[in-house]
């Protein structure tokens, strides 16, 4: 059939309708795929989001952790110097004297009347600390528990070496 043949109108309607049909279905597979298309980038940009999200949680919580370490060290800090500045009429010379400057700061630390004399109250404390049997008299006894609590010779012999580190230990406690 050439160009200008004629062709029936029946045949007319049903090349046409075939025509349209082709056009609807390829536009119907053009708009599924377009659809496809758009989901898949809402789901790409919807796990993009979810990632950040989460990655910005995760950060945020390490800069809250940061943060309170950051402020309980500070705390940490002011308190030590607090505790130092209190504290600071009762730090010690280390030489070894045993006075009553070095009872009176003992005295303090261990919560007892701060009089500087060295009396029943008072040893029975030190005597709690070191680990000795409490009974308020200051023996070879004591002198071993303290030394041994202390790090130092144990001799039953409580002199200058026993109370440097004694001191020592006394201004550690108050934080110097």
């Amino acid at each position: 059939m050439g160009i200008f043949d004629k062709i029936t109108g029946k045949e007319a309607k049903e090349k046409a309708a075939a025509a349209e049909a082709e056009a609807k279905a390829k536009l119907e597979k053009a708009a599924e795929e377009a659809k496809a298309a758009a989901k898949a980038r809402e789901e790409a940009f919807n796990k993009r989001a979810a990632e950040l999200k989460e990655s910005q949680q995760a950060k945020a919580a390490e800069l809250k952790a940061e943060a309170e370490q950051q402020v309980a060290e500070a705390t940490a800090a002011a308190e030590a110097e607090a505790k130092k500045i209190k504290n600071d009429k009762f730090k010690l010379s280390v030489d070894g004297d045993f006075g009553p400057a070095s009872i009176k700061t003992v005295q303090h630390i261990l919560g007892c009347k701060e009089d500087g004399i060295c009396g029943t109250e008072t040893i029975k404390a030190i005597q709690k600390l070191v680990g000795a049997d409490v009974d308020g008299v200051w023996g070879t006894q004591t002198s071993k528990a303290l030394q041994k609590f202390l790090g130092v010779t144990v001799d039953g012999v409580a002199g200058p070496e026993t109370f440097k580190a004694f001191q020592k230990w006394a201004n550690k406690e108050l934080g110097f």
